[in-house]
């Protein structure tokens, strides 16, 4: 279990009423989000298109076996794939794969016929087939597999003295630009068999070798070539499936822990590996943190590995994630990229509106490995470079265009949710909670969404969390708080004004604050609130003198926080009963606070005048209260009032600022 941090301030538990109603790691050089955001944004402009996928909903996949022979010194595929797949439907006559029009299809065995257009694969049966009922089929094809601006596909590069290197990048739903499948989040074959054909070369010394997902199962030679035969005997999403060519230098480690050992294989180029095994060296160590937090490693039978590209980022294929590289100034990656076997390969997210539920918890997982390794403090500093402060939503509206996806938000804001909730439900349920999360047979091989993943919370901490939920994931920005206070004798009084409502943002996030008090004889306490109101005032009887409050002193809550020694506090001086505005405080500062009573359904604006009748400011009003900024204004005697669009004044009164 990760430590609490250790607080220098005493606790206090108080009955409140209140009124109307890094320690950084020093490799740590390459920043994901960031990292994907550049690359994405230079593929989407080479795209003309939206990529649009078949969804058959009439099958159900339970197994690929791909047999693949490139080309080596040429982008040229020989492949051929055998699906087995289970009708959902009765009275079933034909059915959909995804796979590109650049590749040209030789022959079907196993169906009556076929038609391919617009990287549409339709296949029609020669009998129907009933609910259930299992269908095999091999698809025999041949070409030279697309790119995405040159990225994404089957890749071909080099390293090295032109030593060769061969990857598929597949991420969000881009499989079928190198095998027929049915691409995307919804279906998950029940395991997987590749088998790489390769002729027998040596590059620098070393032969090539054929790397993809799970276990090496067998080699098999002639004089000329060699076949890799891998297997994967778990579920797994198409653009998981992968293939990696060159001629690898294999680091080997051993991880043993919760009963059971596996390998951890890492394959990097010669001319890298002694920086390679410095950067991976701690990995047993992340996945013996992860396995504590998580649960056990979901493919703990068969292995995990990391391969070296020398390009591009990184990619979490399932027990075999793709670095650019693995020197230590990446390993940060090789954290995110191992967290996604638990979140992203064993329990994927639903369709990729829901991405954050693979992103944000792999990055939320950076962040406590930080805390694991550094303490209270570097995980404090990973979520503080992580803060998000932009528009946007963490629901992806738009996923047509699948280079809009690994957009930063995800990333970063993604955690923060998971932040925010571990600051509202505290360790002793945040921790049990996604160890169980991780575990939880509803999800795993499954797709769960967000909202699957709110009433999973909801049900273990019996919290309601709706409105958590809605202002964090389907909302946009961030409370923006206000505050002062006083003291009277022993009553201590806090106002807190939420002010992001005045330019248009959600009026009101609910959550609970923790507020610092720090006393005049240098000692502090800790007391915490519930903010549920757009203008809220708290009071507590206290034996010591208030010198100093801080909001949210741990950061727990994605915010802002601005003391304003001028924001009334109290309620104010009543006011006439038929007035519908009020102005406080009056004689005022540098700040005044507008408050609407009742006011008429039509667009208001505040207007302040010289006594000569000059006018001098005018604000509109799109919600109850606003703070109006008075420091551009001289002191002296003005008229302020309340007027409609059309120039009628509703309420007027004089104003004095100090």
């Amino acid at each position: 279990m990760i430590e609490r941090p250790q607080k220098h301030f005493p606790i206090l538990f108080l009955a409140f009423f209140f009124m109307g109603t890094i320690f950084a790691q020093e490799q740590q050089k390459i920043d994901i989000p960031s990292l994907y955001s550049a690359e994405i944004q230079a593929i989407r402009a080479s795209m003309q298109q939206n990529v649009f996928l078949t969804n058959d909903t009439s099958i159900d996949v339970r197994f690929y076996h791909l047999k693949l022979t490139p080309a080596i010194d040429s982008s040229y595929l020989v492949g051929e794939t055998r699906i087995i797949f289970k009708s959902t439907i009765d009275e079933n006559t034909s059915c959909m794969f995804d796979f590109t029009q650049s590749l040209t299809i030789d022959s079907v065995v196993g169906v009556a016929s076929f038609a391919h257009l617009n990287d549409t694969l339709q296949l029609s049966f020669e009998s129907p087939l009933a609910t259930g009922e299992s269908k095999e089929l091999t698809i025999f094809y041949r070409g030279t597999p697309p790119l995405a601006n040159d990225i994404k596909g089957m890749h071909y590069a080099t390293h090295g003295n032109d030593e060769p290197v061969i990857a598929t990048l597949s991420t969000p739903y881009l499989a079928h630009l190198w095998f027929p499948c049915k691409d995307g989040t919804t279906d998950k074959a029940d395991s997987v068999a590749v088998d790489i054909t390769l002729p027998k070369r040596y590059y620098e010394g070393k032969p090539l070798k054929a790397l993809s997902n799970g276990v090496l199962d067998s080699i098999s030679e002639t004089t000329e070539s060699v076949v890799y035969h891998w297997k994967h005997k778990h579920p797994i999403v198409p653009y998981y499936v992968m293939a990696a060519i060159s001629n690898y230098t294999l680091i080997e480690q051993e991880y043993c822990g919760n009963d059971h050992c596996f390998p951890m294989h890492f394959h990097v180029f010669a001319e890298d590996s002694a920086a390679s095994a410095a950067g991976v060296a701690d990995m047993p160590e992340v996945m013996s943190f992860f396995e504590t937090v998580f649960g056990n490693y979901p493919y703990a039978n068969e292995q995990y590995g990391m391969t070296q590209l020398g390009f591009y980022g990184a990619i979490e294929n399932q027990t075999n994630s793709v670095m650019n590289s693995m020197e230590p100034g990446w390993f940060i990656v090789s954290v995110h990229e191992l967290a996604h076997m638990w979140f992203g390969c064993n329990i994927t997210c639903k369709n990729w509106q829901h991405g954050w539920l693979n992103e944000g918890f792999a990055t939320y997982a950076e962040a406590l490995w930080q805390e694991h390794n550094g303490g209270w403090n570097a995980y404090a500093a990973h979520m503080a470079s992580k803060g998000w402060y932009q528009g946007g939503t963490v629901f992806l509206e738009q996923t047509n265009d699948p280079f809009q996806i690994f957009i930063p938000i995800i990333y970063n804001k993604g955690a923060w949710v998971l932040h925010m909730l571990r600051g509202v439900l505290g360790d002793e349920q945040f921790f049990p909670l996604l160890a169980t999360y991780a575990q939880y047979a509803t999800f795993i091989n499954n797709n769960p969404d967000t909202e699957d993943f709110r009433n999973f919370v909801e049900a273990e901490t019996d919290i309601p969390l709706e409105v958590f939920f809605d202002q964090w994931v389907y909302d946009a920005y961030f409370p923006m708080y206000y505050y002062n206070f006083t003291q009277d004798d022993q009553e201590f009084t806090l106002q807190i004004y939420q002010a992001q409502g005045e330019s248009g943002k959600r009026t009101v996030f609910e959550m609970p604050i923790q507020v610092l008090l720090t006393f005049s004889d240098a000692t502090d306490t800790l007391i915490r609130i519930q903010n549920n109101q757009q203008w809220q005032q708290f009071s507590v009887q206290l034996e010591k003198t208030v010198v100093e409050v801080t909001l949210d002193p741990n950061q727990w809550i994605l915010h802002s926080a601005t003391y304003v020694p001028d924001l009334p506090v109290g309620l104010p001086i009543r006011q006439k009963r038929q007035d519908i505005v009020r102005f406080y405080p009056n004689p005022a500062s540098s700040k005044l606070m507008v408050e609407l009573l009742n006011a008429p359904e039509e667009q208001l604006s505040i207007r302040l005048f010289e006594m000569n009748g000059a006018e001098v400011k005018s604000v509109q009003l799109t919600t109850k209260h606003k703070l109006l900024d008075l420091t551009d204004l001289p002191p002296g005697i003005y008229l302020i009032g309340l007027y409609t669009d059309k120039g009628e004044k509703l309420s007027q009164r004089k104003l004095i600022r100090i």
